[in-house]
């Protein structure tokens, strides 16, 4: 999907509506891409830290298995296509 029409299209509903209804505070990604987001790609220092808040999070809620942190970090093998 993030290779066809639809994605491109979908960013651009995206962009729009964030524009109209947050005019004061919305921030487009650069060129319109998320591969360098922040948000998404953590800096090494910041996922560490991020990824033991996850871990302690799940510890609490969950009563059986749950994704690993490197498992919810599967976004680095799609990066170039966002």
């Amino acid at each position: 999907m993030l290779k066809s029409d639809e994605y491109v299209l979908i960013k651009a509903d995206y962009d729009r509506i964030s524009r109209t209804r947050f005019p004061k505070t919305y921030f487009f990604p650069e060129q319109m891409s998320f591969s360098n987001s922040e948000a998404l790609f953590p800096p090494a220092e910041l996922a560490a830290v991020i990824g033991a808040e996850y871990q302690g999070q799940c510890d609490l809620l969950f009563y059986g298995p749950y994704p690993s942190w490197e498992e919810v970090q599967r976004f680095l093998e799609i990066r170039s296509l966002l």
